[in-house]
């Protein structure tokens, strides 16, 4: 039975590489242990697979007409228990503690209650991440679940990096300490926080670099203009080309994260797998970060973020720029794609076999 390989419907596979290739990485590294196709979220159809891999389910529950919401809903509940009713089984990677920017919370948290009562294994990327969901949703601690590291990036940017991106080509001066604000801003993403900070405690060497589109609410758009009229902050606003990337994070000197609210950070694991520090709150999984990476790599503070705190965080930043030759890919090794991959599979298996379901043998494929 071992010796099959199990299929999955994973939502999403790769459609959202070019924003994030978590998954893309993730299934990439699975491909000699399951047969992944990328599920059908507008038909809600699958096609035989055994797994349903969801990992931002909230998206269904997001919309502004409450009427799809439910349509919509239901549709996935309908899929889910079709699956179920042949033996599969459905798991959800729990990237965020709770649903962003929705229109309609109250309906929003009934059906995504009633999605969580039918989820079968829950995959975390951190015992903090679970233990802080299980305070928001304490049912769910009857759920199987799993704690994988956030996979790293490997090589994935590094080596499409363009080298246009530069100091001089953004108008950074050589000897500034460079810190990097990398991704989608969003109203917990703290930049109006970190522009007052700056502000008020001067660090004339210090610039800082936003790279990445934001949202239209009005926190972040005055962060944005508040960062635009700044000498100390450089703007690079919209989606910034996967080519670009690793050039962003090669001219930095360490990249600041001073989220309000988060549960699990890409960004910070990018940032990592690129060698490069990060600044971040104490809150979420910043904390299982610092203990697995240790402090020459993670500078953690006390939220919210201030002039004193980022004082202290860029004196950090400018004791630690003086080491050479420090890498931290010994403890990446831990977060291997290929490893998360073999830990996610062995779940899936843990969950077909504990309730005594036997792999089909399915035909592959055309």
């Amino acid at each position: 039975m071992c010796s099959e390989k199990i299929r999955v419907a994973a939502w999403p596979k790769n459609k959202n590489r070019k924003n994030n290739p978590y998954n893309y990485l993730l299934y990439e590294a699975m491909a000699g242990l399951a047969e992944v196709s990328e599920f059908d979220h507008r038909g809600m159809r699958m096609s035989g697979e055994q797994i349903l891999h969801l990992h931002w389910p909230d998206k269904v529950v997001a919309d502004k007409r409450k009427w799809r919401m439910i349509w919509r809903s239901w549709r996935l509940r309908s899929a889910i228990k079709k699956l179920q009713r042949r033996g599969g089984k459905v798991v959800w990677t729990v990237h965020n503690l709770r649903p962003h920017k929705l229109r309609h919370p109250v309906l929003a948290a009934k059906l995504f209650e009633k999605f969580i009562a039918l989820v079968d294994g829950l995959v975390f990327l951190s015992n903090e991440s679970r233990e802080l969901f299980y305070g928001v949703y304490p049912a769910a601690k009857g759920i199987p679940s799993v704690v994988t590291p956030h996979i790293h990036f490997g090589d994935y940017y590094r080596l499409q990096s363009d080298k246009t991106i530069c100091r001089e080509s953004l108008g950074l001066a050589e000897d500034d300490t460079a810190l990097l604000m990398f991704g989608k801003i969003s109203e917990h993403k703290g930049l109006w926080e970190l522009v007052e900070a700056k502000r008020e405690a001067g660090l004339d060497k210090v610039s800082v670099i936003v790279a990445g589109s934001a949202n239209d609410d009005p926190v972040t758009q005055k962060g944005i203009a508040a960062a635009q009229s700044s000498t100390s902050f450089i703007v690079e606003q919209g989606r910034i080309p996967t080519a670009q990337v690793g050039a962003f994070f090669s001219l930095a000197d360490g990249v600041i994260l001073p989220y309000t609210a988060i549960l699990n950070s890409g960004t910070a694991m990018l940032a990592l797998s690129l060698n490069k520090p990060v600044i971040a709150p104490k809150i979420g999984s910043f904390s299982a970060l610092a203990q697995e990476f240790g402090s020459d790599w993670v500078y953690l503070y006390e939220a919210p973020l201030d002039a004193v705190k980022l004082t202290h965080a860029c004196k950090w930043l400018e004791a630690r720029k003086q080491q050479k030759d420090m890498s931290c890919a010994e403890t990446l090794s831990y977060c291997a794609p290929d490893t998360v991959a073999k830990a996610t599979v062995a779940f899936y298996r843990g969950l077909l076999d504990n309730f005594g379901v036997q792999l089909p043998k399915v035909a592959p494929k055309q």
